[in-house]
């Protein structure tokens, strides 16, 4: 599949969501051009960088204070306007991948595919208006010499691979998170009350692509994970749902009615709420329940096999580390897969 740059990017947005994907190449493209014209592949959009170019249009500033009904009409008029924008448009474009010619590939290691593709890629520069550049990137295209893409790996592709191998990496294998640094490793974490427009933003003003739920009590339990893999079903046209509540965001999203908690005491202290806060409690629910997400976690001693394991199994692109009281103390993503296992190649 191939974007052309000349669409606008709400059709652009249909199509990635309608396929339920995060990313297609880009293809260079005038109003005159039909796809056969297209020139060629320039690059790679992903809901990421609509979403961060979104921002761009809207003041955050201004809608602090505001009511979450006023943000959202606000968001929605937002969503009208840049809808209308053309991809070649965007300020951030482009910068989540690089490409290889796919001429001698059969050459190439699966170590030197992970170092020069995804971990250090020669060059990941954003095209058009893009601002950005990515230092770390999630999908490698192969192309040949007539300039067709003929293969896109991703760092997924690779990690499942690797658990496959899993006898090839010696003691690493047997070494736990808390061993592997990240059991006590930096996270961004909000409650869950925060609205998810503003989860954007933190993640944009980061540098990350996810954030860490918790719930909205003092004991700041991880109840969810809100990451740009939440967002691949959305369009313009609902951006305005950007500020609701990000833990009821991820619950409609799932399919679930999102049971939060109030900051009004009479709601909390009436029957309906007793009811549902003492049932909650009976049924005693796991890490993202409450928001209608599967969250798969680990504990400091979980080794790499089992984290491995577990990413694979249930398709994630990270996993929590969690101590006992459920709160999020670290996280592991498949970049911090694929450096370890280059760094002890190196290494040994």
């Amino acid at each position: 599949m191939l974007l052309p740059t000349s669409r606008p990017t709400d059709l652009e947005l249909q199509v990635l969501s309608s396929q339920q994907i995060l990313s297609a190449p880009v293809v260079a493209c005038s109003d005159e051009d039909t796809p056969d014209d297209c020139g060629d592949v320039i690059g790679f959009i992903d809901i990421r960088d609509v979403l961060l170019s979104f921002l761009s249009d809207v003041s955050m500033s201004k809608m602090k204070g505001h009511s979450m009904l006023q943000c959202m009409h606000a968001l929605e008029a937002a969503g009208k306007s840049f809808g209308a924008k053309k991809l070649q448009e965007l300020p951030e474009l482009g910068g989540d991948g690089t490409f290889l010619l796919d001429t001698g590939m059969a050459k190439v290691s699966v170590m030197e595919l992970v170092h020069n593709g995804f971990l250090y890629p020669r060059e990941t520069k954003a095209v058009h208006n893009g601002e950005h550049s990515r230092t770390v990137v999630h999908r490698v295209g192969l192309f040949n010499k007539a300039g067709h893409i003929t293969n896109i790996i991703s760092q997924s592709d690779v990690v499942r691979w690797l658990q496959h191998q899993q006898a090839s990496l010696g003691n690493l294998r047997h070494m736990t998170a808390q061993q592997l640094g990240w059991a006590d490793k930096q996270i961004t974490s909000v409650p869950a009350k925060t609205p998810a427009i503003e989860c954007l933003d933190l993640m944009r003003r980061s540098n990350f692509s996810a954030v860490a739920i918790t719930d909205s009590t003092d004991s700041n339990r991880l109840i969810g994970n809100f990451s740009v893999s939440d967002l691949r079903s959305i369009e313009s046209e609902h951006f305005g749902s950007l500020a609701l509540p990000v833990g009821e965001f991820l619950a409609l999203e799932h399919g679930l009615e999102y049971w939060g908690i109030s900051d009004h005491e009479q709601v909390q202290a009436s029957p309906a709420a007793v009811f549902a806060h003492k049932r909650k409690q009976e049924r005693q629910p796991g890490p993202g329940d409450s928001v209608g997400q599967s969250l798969v976690t680990c504990c400091p001693q979980d080794t790499f096999s089992m984290i491995i394991d577990s990413i694979v199994e249930h398709h994630l692109h990270r996993v929590y580390v969690v101590n006992d009281q459920g709160q999020a103390v670290g996280v592991v993503t498949l970049t911090d897969l694929l450096r370890k296992v280059t760094e002890e190649a190196q290494n040994g």
